[in-house]
């Protein structure tokens, strides 16, 4: 019993690989990926037999080690919220303490900051689309961001902006779906959309207004 427990936890083939080592072991599925760093590398060579316990440390360690490669990996791609670099770490299936060891390294780090990462993709949204509050805070919670962390964000960002001169700009952006329709049709269907892009009536009223004058205008001209 003993010879066959050593027999299916005996190292069978030792690696190097960039920033580590990996190590095949009997009776295994998969290598074991472990840091460079390990203060007990030299001890496992090919051939060294395996107790219960230092399989399973291996194991720990390892998970450790892939769940922090596998996270400088998803950094080094874009930006995170830190909710979103949870779930992608969560969907690989890494254990929950080398999620949270790896966030927490990642946060020390500066890697991953939710009020800077809220910022940029918010402006980025506003570049493109023009919207207001409620809109721009409803993004920012999809994206995995805190509900009173999205709302600060959206408020300083929209501080100062004329939000009626944002909805005109958000409707000209959508003018041909809306300016081939009679006035009143044309009127309920811009409302409804501006609406959806968090702006107020008062606002909506104001940008179609505004809007439909200025192409009414350049049509007569």
């Amino acid at each position: 019993m003993t010879r066959a427990m050593d027999d299916r936890m005996r190292i069978l083939k030792r690696r190097l690989i960039a920033d580590g080592v990996e190590l095949t072991i009997s009776g295994q599925e998969n290598p074991l990926a472990l840091p460079a760093d390990t203060d007990y590398h030299d001890s496992l060579r090919e051939g060294v037999v395996l107790t219960a316990p230092q399989l399973q440390r291996l194991k720990e360690e390892s998970e450790l080690f892939c769940c922090d490669r596998e996270a400088a990996r998803i950094l080094a791609l874009r930006d995170h919220s830190v909710g979103d670099f949870r779930d992608k770490l969560r969907r690989k299936q890494f254990a929950p303490t080398a999620v949270d060891r790896a966030v927490k390294k990642y946060r020390q780090l500066g890697a991953l900051d939710d009020a800077r990462y809220a910022n940029a993709i918010a402006k980025a949204l506003l570049q493109r689309l023009p919207c207001g509050q409620a809109y721009l805070t409803s993004y920012l919670q999809k994206k995995r961001i805190a509900r009173t962390l999205a709302e600060q964000a959206a408020q300083l960002l929209l501080s100062g902006r004329d939000a009626a001169a944002m909805a005109e700009e958000a409707l000209a952006q959508r003018w041909s779906s809306f300016g081939q329709f009679e006035l009143e049709k044309a009127r309920r269907r811009a409302y409804n959309y501006l609406a959806r892009r968090g702006f107020s009536y008062d606002d909506a009223r104001t940008a179609f207004e505004n809007l439909w004058t200025q192409k009414q205008e350049e049509s007569e001209n």
